[in-house]
């Protein structure tokens, strides 16, 4: 049996490879499987009115937008990165949106993107989603020190997720104490004995699960699919029924992104 329904934290559904068309499609047919909405998670603001387009036309999508560390780090210049924060900041005051982010910190990019730099990015990113009210999307990949650095001179007054996290446990608390949400995504290649003592150390009411589409040539309801899967593994992991998991797994969710149902991202979150 697969739990009844699942609301899923991050996806790249304004991925510029995917057909419009065909996702909203797609969507409107998973609900029968279960699905309950996901958050377009943002990359870059070549993005942004794809993402806004697509939470339009479907309820159920909710909205985040941001400067992805690798999309600065693929920026052709200092003042291209302006421009992108310049066009951020404009977005904000236009569209109702419920998470700032992608934002963080990747080791992967540092040749081209030092730590320093990221980081200052990162500061700037949290002030400016603590003056919008918003929690933040965090992208954080091999350089945990650099981010808790940075994070814990704060401000987080709305919270938010380490998305897609793979950190050792140990480092789950000193998340938590921040008051941020850990997301768990699609990973085939994680042990699995690793990742239940992940998924174990993870409090149940700071718990999301993400499929972080697009990954590994999965359509997206072959990848929605697979995260019911996961969430089934994880209430094993966790030793409760699937349906208090799913439960519990709503709840987060609405309590992180602040969700009101029936209302997608096209209006305002719940204050």
């Amino acid at each position: 049996m697969r739990l009844l329904t699942l609301f899923d934290t991050h996806a790249h559904l304004d991925d510029p490879q995917a057909d419009e068309l065909t996702v909203l499609a797609q969507l409107r047919d998973l609900r029968a499987a279960g699905w309950r909405g996901a958050v377009v998670a943002g990359y870059g603001p070549e993005r942004f009115a794809r993402s806004r387009e697509l939470c339009a036309a479907e309820p159920l999508l909710r909205r985040a937008i941001g400067l992805h560390p690798e999309w600065l780090a693929a920026a052709a210049d200092a003042a291209a990165r302006e421009a992108a924060w310049h066009a951020l900041e404009a977005e904000l005051d236009g569209a109702a949106i419920v998470a700032l982010g992608e934002i963080g910190v990747d080791r992967r990019v540092r040749d081209v993107f030092p730590a320093a730099e990221q980081q200052a990015w990162l500061a700037r990113g949290l002030g400016l989603a603590a003056q919008r009210k918003l929690p933040v999307m965090l992208h954080i990949v091999g350089w945990h020190g650099h981010a808790l650095e940075v994070l814990r001179q704060g401000p987080l007054p709305q919270g938010g997720v380490v998305h897609r996290f793979s950190g050792a446990p140990e480092l789950v608390r000193e998340y938590e104490a921040l008051g941020l949400h850990m997301g768990i995504s699609l990973e085939p290649r994680e042990d699995p004995v690793r990742r239940a003592a992940l998924v174990q150390a993870i409090a149940a009411d700071r718990l999301v699960l993400e499929t972080d589409w697009p990954l590994h040539d999965l359509s997206y309801p072959e990848s929605f699919v697979k995260l019911l899967d996961l969430a089934a593994q994880v209430a094993q992991w966790r030793g409760v029924d699937r349906a208090e998991l799913a439960a519990q797994l709503a709840r987060n969710a609405q309590m992180l992104y602040r969700l009101d149902p029936p209302h997608g991202c096209g209006a305002q979150a719940a204050e």
